[in-house]
């Protein structure tokens, strides 16, 4: 395995077991070694994602057995990466990539006109900022750029029309947006929302943590070797991987990239989602005082690997609204239905938060809603071990 790559980092988890960080240039691999077989094994990272997985390893002793599980590896796994990443060139693409994905979530999208304001397509519905050119054309020119995310205390005091004016026709992108200087002010005012959030996913997308439970290895892969000269047999001679910009409607990183927007847009309201797994979500209900109110099929790749069917409930008295989903076929997610809750309050906020003006979307929200619970899930996985170098800020 040394002539294939190299371990940069290494701790002892005991007499029994190392852990150890390798890498041959690209995303690097988690090894297990067994100091009693003198074996090592590859796994992706991703692995120690599960704190509930375990792994047992032959001992010392003819039929021992030494049992672990994730949380025990903790301490060795923050260990040999924040190793990893001073003893390699992590900080430079690690720096990279928080700059492009700062840039990607902050992407404005334009609006030329009212009717499009009021019906936008996924992607734009799905952005933090619109670039609205739908406004008064005298006052301004080249529209202004208008948050499409909840604002509160001292976020709300940055939003400054005459700083959001769009002052030519080249600045309405992503440039004219940073220029404002109100994306670096967001991250002071909210940083666990705007800095925090975004430092701890470029880590992971180049540790070759799960991308919110997606395959991201080819995207990590890509991260890694951007930029630089490919080899090539012979003298011919190396050419340049090409650079392309990071977006979160990119193919490799589009359920990761609209979880994390999903997350940073219902920000406030995620802590009030409460989701549990029961045999019938119907019986659940009733046994709650919820009554049924509609339902609504929802495709493939929207809550989940299978179509589901969703039944709408209302308990007033509670002030509760909830959804019973129902896979349409075997899902390897779960078993039973997955039954969401929300304070009714919250849940029309959110459907609010999700529109400029147009009609509300219940399949959106919903949608973006559950991506936000898990994208959060995933995140407060990853932080302990990536916290003492990934430059948080408490």
């Amino acid at each position: 395995m040394e002539e294939q790559g190299k371990i940069i980092s290494s701790c002892d988890v005991d007499e029994n077991l190392a852990l150890q960080m390798w890498t041959r240039g690209k995303t690097p691999r988690l090894s297990v070694f067994n100091k009693n077989k003198n074996q090592r094994k590859l796994i992706s990272i991703a692995w120690v994602e599960k704190r509930d997985r375990t792994l047992s390893i032959n001992g010392k002793n003819k039929g021992e057995n030494v049992s672990y599980t994730v949380q025990d590896f903790e301490p060795a796994i923050q260990k040999i990466l924040a190793a990893f990443s001073v003893n390699t060139n992590f900080k430079v693409k690690f720096f990279t990539v928080v700059v492009d994905l700062e840039k990607a979530l902050h992407h404005p999208e334009f609006v030329s006109g009212a009717s499009e304001l009021s019906l936008m397509s996924e992607d734009k519905r799905s952005s933090m900022w619109i670039n609205d050119g739908s406004g008064d054309k005298d006052k301004y020119p080249f529209g202004i750029f208008r948050p499409f995310f909840p604002v509160k205390d001292s976020e709300a005091d940055l939003m400054i029309p005459e700083k959001l004016r769009v002052t030519s026709q080249a600045a309405r992108g992503i440039e004219g947006l940073m220029n404002t200087g109100i994306p670096a002010a967001l991250k002071k005012a909210n940083p666990e929302r705007w800095h925090n959030v975004i430092r701890v996913t470029a880590a992971a997308m180049l540790l070759g943590f799960s991308y919110c439970g997606g395959e991201g290895i080819k995207m990590s892969d890509y991260l890694w070797s951007a930029g630089e000269k490919q080899k090539v047999p012979g003298n011919l001679p190396g050419m340049k991987i090409p650079v392309k910009k990071l977006s979160l409607h990119d193919p490799e990183l589009l359920k990761l990239g609209y979880k994390l927007a999903a997350y940073v847009r219902h920000y406030y309201y995620i802590d009030d989602i409460d989701i549990n797994y029961v045999g019938d979500s119907e019986k659940d209900a009733q046994e709650r005082g919820f009554t049924k109110s509609r339902r609504v099929d929802f495709s493939t790749g929207t809550l989940g690997d299978v179509p589901y069917r969703v039944t709408f409930f209302e308990n007033e008295t509670m002030g509760l609204t909830a959804f019973g989903c129902s896979p349409r076929m075997n899902t390897t997610k779960h078993t039973g239905d997955m039954m969401i809750t929300i304070p009714t309050e919250s849940y029309k906020a959110a459907l609010h938060n999700d529109t400029m003006g147009g009609p509300e979307d219940d399949f959106f929200t919903l949608t973006r809603l559950l991506w936000a619970k898990q994208f959060k899930t995933w995140y407060e996985n990853i932080k302990p071990y990536v916290k003492s170098f990934a430059g948080l800020v408490n």
